[in-house]
């Protein structure tokens, strides 16, 4: 059922000492098919809580787009703003088989802008009651968020990223001049 590459060989070489009228190295492919199945179960584990999480963020307001969840394992993180603060939105953390995912609030803009620290402190206090509300969802969802660490509001300045949906737009216009044919000049 696994169609990834390395499941592929493996099939294959397990397939071909079957066949084979020589002694076969049998427990060492039943190891590495023990190893491989865990690693998948890995990572459709940690796809589907990816999954939640986005699903989850998007029930509270922020603005998911299709295809966010590979770009966040492309990448290892992605940011979502918020469609009702667009000034904000929250930074996802976290590798494609990681079990641990690191969210925070973060400001969107340029780091050169003049910030104010009173609304960069309520939207992280915002964002503390909306981390209840996602871990929520993503209960009623099947899943399970804990918090292993999580640092006190305004103790550090929001961290400030580029606009995440300006990086979209780019993307898009990108690959849609990538899809026309060149014309040849007349």
């Amino acid at each position: 059922m696994m169609k990834s590459a390395e499941a592929t060989s493996l099939v294959t070489e397990i397939e071909d000492a079957l066949a084979s009228p020589l002694p076969s190295k049998g427990q060492e492919l039943v190891k590495r098919a023990d190893l491989l199945i865990e690693e998948e179960f890995k990572a459709m584990a940690a796809e589907e809580r990816r999954r939640a999480v986005i699903e989850g963020l998007a029930g509270l307001g922020y603005e998911v787009f299709e295809g966010m969840a590979t770009a966040w394992v492309q990448n290892g993180q992605t940011v979502i703003r918020k469609a009702a603060n667009p000034g904000y939105g929250v930074e996802l953390l976290g590798g494609p088989r990681s079990d641990l995912l690191q969210v925070r609030a973060v400001g969107i803009g340029s780091s050169a802008e003049a910030r104010d620290a009173s609304r960069d402190h309520d939207m992280e206090t915002i964002w503390c009651g909306e981390f209840d509300r996602l871990k929520a969802l993503v209960a009623e969802a099947g899943g399970n968020v804990t918090m292993e660490f999580a640092r006190p509001v305004g103790r550090f300045p929001l961290k400030i990223v580029s606009d995440p949906g300006a990086s979209q737009e780019a993307e898009i216009v990108e690959r849609s001049r990538r899809a026309r044919p060149i014309s040849p000049p007349h």
